[in-house]
Order: structure tokens, then C-alpha cells, then sequence
């Protein structure tokens, strides 16, 4: 379990994941454009707290627990599932991940309009690939 270095401390206490893919050559005027191929998933620092706690515990040499029941233990087996289904999913599709965190609630609408931007923008790209995850 990778919990990709976050600072609970440091960072704002809301978190997103999204997943970007890119048309084929097959899609016709849309071919080799990026568009936002799932949704975002969110995540709170509480969250990162919890999923880290559950991490510790999984390696613990003294005290060997298995990842699920450490997950169960500290609630965080829904966030665990949802983790390692995106990055399945987003690795069947070819898709690249990206982490955002904001002080405020980012929108779906807002997600999508910065990858769509992404393809035309400079700025929006190189936002885009700064937070990319490299699973």
C-alpha cells in the first residue's frame, strides 16, 4: 500500500485524484485529444491519516497484520478498494493519473474544462503534468 507521499500536515485538506486519457487515431477530429476518463475520487487529510496508521500497521515486524485488517481496523477498506480499482482501471485504459489538493472543493466541471483547456493551453498542460502520479 502507497499512500504517494502526501503530508498530512503540509497539504490542504482537500484531495483529488483524476484519471486522463487520450483518443485514438480512430476517433475521427477528437483523435490524440486528452479528456478526463473517470471522475475525480476525493480523499481528505483524515483520510491520508487513516491510510497511512493502516500502512504502518500492515508492516509491523512485531505485530504482523494482513493489509485488509489493517485497513479494516481504521476504517479505511472502502478507500483502499476505490485506491486499487482507479489505478487497475486507469492502467487497462491507458490512462495517466493526477493528483490535485486545494484549500477549497474543487468542481467535476472544473476538472474537465482544465484537461479539455490542456490540449489547447500551455499553462493548463504543464499544470496537468505536474501533478501527474508515475504508478
Amino acid at each position: 500500500m502507497k499512500v504517494y507521499n502526501l503530508d498530512e500536515k503540509n497539504e490542504p485538506p482537500h484531495h483529488y485524484i483524476i484519471a486522463v486519457a487520450v483518443h485514438p487515431a480512430t476517433a475521427g477530429e477528437r483523435a490524440g485529444k486528452m479528456f478526463l476518463k473517470y471522475r475525480p475520487l476525493y480523499f481528505s487529510c483524515e483520510d491520508i491519516i487513516k491510510l497511512k496508521k493502516a500502512a504502518m500497521l500492515s508492516q509491523d515486524k512485531l505485530f504482523p497484520t494482513k493489509k485488509e485488517k489493517a485497513a479494516e481496523i481504521h476504517g479505511v477498506s472502502n478507500q483502499m478498494a476505490l485506491f486499487s480499482v482507479y489505478k487497475i482501471a486507469a492502467q487497462a485504459n491507458m490512462c495517466s493519473l493526477h493528483h490535485f489538493h486545494s484549500e477549497f472543493e474543487i468542481t467535476e466541471d472544473w476538472f474537465e474544462s482544465l484537461v479539455n483547456t490542456a490540449n489547447t493551453s500551455k499553462s493548463s498542460k504543464e499544470l496537468l503534468n505536474s501533478a501527474r502520479i508515475h504508478y
